[in-house]
């Protein structure tokens, strides 16, 4: 998913406008990669609706928000691990409030995280209180 729109989709939930500085608090907190907390440091201050932050953003640093993200058979086991629980505790407010577009990026990097998660602990615990009769 692109970087930038997971922040916005994050920052916005519920709001109409913030300023440049919640965008930053926001992005720092979430760990966001260090060219989108570049890209946000060189917003003019002021309040920006979502499509002018996201516009604005596109325009300073197109290389950088244009992230998919690192492959996942590129992380190690425990920023797999890390990803992945970062895309469970997101799915609700992404499928609630996300773009089309933000839906499929977060279906599509949950898939490729969690195939690689399988592919590596294939013998994993599996609860049998989880298991249904065929």
């Amino acid at each position: 998913m692109d970087e930038v729109e997971k922040l916005l989709d994050a920052v916005y939930t519920g709001r109409e406008r913030v300023t440049r500085e919640e965008i930053h608090r926001h992005a720092v907190a979430v760990d966001a990669p260090a060219g989108v907390i570049d890209a946000v440091e060189t917003l003019p201050e002021g309040e920006y609706a979502y499509d002018e932050a996201s516009e604005a953003l596109a325009q300073l640093a197109p290389p950088v928000i244009t992230s998919g993200g690192v492959p996942a058979q590129a992380l190690d086991d425990s920023d797999l691990s890390r990803e992945l629980r970062h895309l469970h505790e997101t799915r609700d407010d992404t499928f609630r409030h996300g773009s089309v577009q933000a839906l499929a990026n977060h279906d599509s990097r949950t898939a490729e995280l969690e195939a690689e998660y399988l592919r590596r602990f294939p013998d994993r615990a599996v609860d049998p209180q989880r298991i249904r009769p065929d």
